[in-house]
């Protein structure tokens, strides 16, 4: 045997003990080798490929690394839309789920596939002939972004499917989530600790964020694992349910949960089973909540799919969900622990709000050192002090609130231990979590617990720059425009995505610059590619490079977002959305005069003459403005600091995007929204309004038809009393097509 048909062999036999080796450690949590002699592995094989290119194929291990950094990701569109979950919080939603299945299918029985819901990131996998070939994100559902470089550095994601025979489906779409476990999370924080570097967040954002590196090597010395839950738009035809599917996942040796061989579920892998009845889906509910806490990867609850696939088909979807699925989602977590001190944090339109420094606790895979307090008033309300303790929770799982003033543990046990007030279980009968005690109730201290708490002082001066605070409704404000706080926060609010999107201009980099003494107003923000940024400790030409790109592309901006940027109070995107659409009319009103362009479009000078002209009755008549909201817009264009400011953007070259054309199709047609529907409501709104109709916030004989959607009050039985008609989401769909969403 000559040497190259040894370093052949020697290949293909690394390139199957490391794929053997990958499953163990990724798919079956059970390695067999260490990291380094797993490290030792890999290298033979690069090495032997390297002195033998001719050997070296896709579907090689060594092909899991790549070399070289991405510039940006490629948009692809999904062959069939990635859709998300109706969500429930509890049983008694789940159980309106069940009935409404039941009653669609006209069964009296139904079997359902039931699954965790993990806390990841989407991915499609897209494998042909057998060899993985592409990785798209969500993306807006319809299209994604092609991530496939970096989901390549998963080894948990085979390269190349096994026994797959040549009958079966030359093209697979498979659908999961990426993930890393817990274990692996806190490792990471604690290495970003020791060298003094920020901690990560929650292991959700540091997965997505670890797919989105632009280097694809710094993807592959993250953890990363992926389990594939669903397919995507290319049919199978020899699988006919969900239960197929997952087996045929196994039989690939692709990662997935598996399905328990009784109803008793085994972590932290043996977490799927069937339902053929709702007490069965109720079991199911319990057991994984039961035991959340103990798996090694973050979920927030379950998914119930209709099993068979062909049935999926019939029952088919409602705008962005399925109507065969849905997630019931778990309350949020709730612990206790010690209130350390209340500081004041200053917000861009002046609002300074109580911030309480916690004892650092877990919660939801989340470390939690601060909570927002909201106003003075809550503060006094909840009776919350420094110096004691406190039940905490994540509103939505995302926002770190404090719920209420509560004993502190007993010596035996500490904080993280006290459970939570809501029942660890839910029966059938439950149809939401329960709190017995009123919020700002405070349980008595037990006996022999010392506390000292220290009442919390009204600041009667600006804690930043020391000007005197004024009362404003509900809030403390500090009046000073160019208080350095107010200052930083509206730069960031300024470039966030929602207003002129600057993509490579986070918080961070922001208060730097300000630091530095780069910032002094929004037009600034724009000389920013004229500093010497890459000579700076944390920067270098790739930041500098990517940072003036979005800054260039950001000066292309709609009316709205524009206004939306400047963050004058009491304006949101809503609020810039319904003046920038006056703006608009008056415009198209005044072609010809000299105030606009020779391509008679608006300019940033001609709004703000536009704006000028506009009187605070204009304004108030504009529906949902108000003549507060107006007061609070016009005394912003009066601050001539703010014209300056906006006269040196459009000198920088910021320029105004044409007025999006709207369709008629809904004109003259009004409508209130109420209920819980399919679709967000402000993307619901979004939809009529761009297509001519007109959304209210009140139902008055002005309304043509409400829209209601489930748990509707108050508002569906004026419209009763009015014979205001009522349309069902899907009612509404049919009797306007043109608002469907596009397939």
């Amino acid at each position: 045997m000559n040497q190259k048909e040894k370093a052949r062999q020697r290949i293909q036999k690394l390139k199957e003990e490391i794929q053997f080796h990958d499953r163990l450690y990724y798919n079956l949590d059970q390695p067999q080798i260490t990291d380094f002699e797993y490290d030792q592995l890999l290298k033979e094989l690069i090495d032997l490929e390297t002195q033998n290119p001719s050997f070296q194929s896709p579907d090689s291990p060594s092909q899991k690394v790549p070399g070289s950094a991405l510039s940006h990701f490629e948009k692809k569109p999904h062959t069939q839309a990635m859709l998300s979950l109706q969500n429930g919080y509890s049983i008694g939603e789940l159980k309106s789920f069940y009935d409404r299945l039941l009653k669609s299918l006209q069964k009296k029985q139904v079997t359902l596939f039931m699954e965790p819901k993990l806390d990841g990131m989407a991915v499609e996998l897209i494998y042909e002939k057998g060899l993985f070939k592409t990785a798209l994100s969500r993306g807006d559902g319809v299209i994604g972004e092609d991530i496939t470089v970096p989901v390549k550095t998963i080894r948990s994601i085979p390269l190349k499917l096994e026994e797959l025979s040549k009958a079966e489906q030359s093209v697979m779409e498979l659908r999961g989530e990426i993930l890393i476990f817990k274990e692996d999370f806190k490792r990471i924080n604690e290495e970003q600790e020791l060298n003094k570097q920020t901690a990560f967040s929650n292991p959700r954002n540091l997965a997505a964020g670890s797919v989105r590196q632009l280097d694809p090597k710094i993807t592959a010395q993250r953890p990363l694992r992926c389990f594939i839950h669903s397919l995507g738009g290319v049919e199978i035809p020899f699988i006919k349910t969900q239960e197929n599917f997952i087996k045929a996942l196994h039989r690939y040796q692709l990662p997935s949960f598996k399905i328990a061989s009784s109803k008793t579920l085994k972590p932290p892998f043996d977490l799927c089973c069937l339902s053929h009845s709702f007490e069965e889906v109720v079991n199911y509910y319990n057991q994984i909540r039961d035991m959340r806490s103990e798996l090694p990867f973050e979920i927030d609850g379950i998914v119930l799919k209709v099993n068979s696939l062909s049935i999926q088909k019939e029952l088919g979807a409602i705008a962005r969900s399925p109507r065969w699925a849905m997630a019931g989602k778990f309350p949020p977590e709730q612990k206790v622990t010690f209130l350390e001190k209340i500081k004041f944090q200053v917000g861009r339109t002046g609002v300074i709000t109580p911030v309480a420094v916690l004892k650092p606790v877990q919660l939801g895979g989340v470390t939690l050192r601060h909570a927002s307090l909201h106003n003075f008033k809550e503060l006094e309300r909840k009776n919350i002090q420094e110096g004691v303790h406190v039940l905490v929770h994540r509103a939505g799982d995302v926002i770190p609130e404090v719920i209420k003033v509560v004993a502190p543990p007993s010596s035996s046990e500490s904080a993280d231990s006290i459970p939570p007030a809501t029942s660890n279980k839910l029966a059938l009968s439950d149809q939401s979590p329960a709190n017995d005690r009123p919020a700002s109730s405070v349980i008595p201290l037990r006996v022999g617990i010392q506390s000292n708490p220290k009442k919390i002082q009204i600041p009667k001066n600006c804690p930043v720059c020391d000007t005197k605070t004024k009362n404003q409704g509900d809030y403390l404000i500090c009046p000073n425009s160019q208080c350095p706080a107010v200052k930083l926060n509206q730069w960031i609010h300024f470039a966030s995505k929602k207003a002129m999107n600057i993509d490579f201009l986070g918080a961070k980099s922001i208060e730097k610059f300000a630091l530095w003494g780069w910032l002094k107003s929004y037009a600034d923000i724009y000389d920013l590619k004229d500093k010497n940024i890459k000579e700076k400790e944390g920067f270098g030409e790739k930041s500098y490079q990517l940072l003036v790109k979005s800054l260039e592309k950001s000066k292309q901006v709609s009316l709205k977002k524009f206004l939306f940027a400047l963050g004058i109070p009491l304006i949101g995107e809503e609020t810039a959305g319904k003046i920038s659409e006056k703006l608009y009319e008056k415009f198209q009103s005044q072609q010809g005069s000299q105030l606009y362009d020779k391509n008679k479009s608006l300019t940033l000078l001609s709004a703000l003459s536009l704006i000028k002209d506009l009187s605070i009755e204009d304004l108030s008549a504009i529906p949902d403005v108000g003549p507060l909201v107006a007061k609070s817009f016009k005394q912003a264009f009066e601050n001539s600091a703010l014209i300056a400011d906006i006269e040196a953007l459009a000198k920088r070259g910021v320029t105004l995007k044409s007025a999006e054309k709207k369709s008629e199709n809904l004109k003259g047609f009004s409508f209130v929204i109420t209920g819980a529907l399919p679709l967000p409501r402000p993307e619901l709104k979004e939809r009529i309004e761009k297509q001519g109709g007109r959304v209210l916030s009140q139902v008055s004989s002005q309304v043509n038809f409400m829209i209601a959607g489930e748990k509707a009050g108050a508002k569906k039985q004026k419209a009763l009393d009015l014979d205001i008609p009522l349309l069902s989401y899907e009612e509404f769909l049919k009797k306007f097509p043109s608002l469907n969403p596009p397939v």
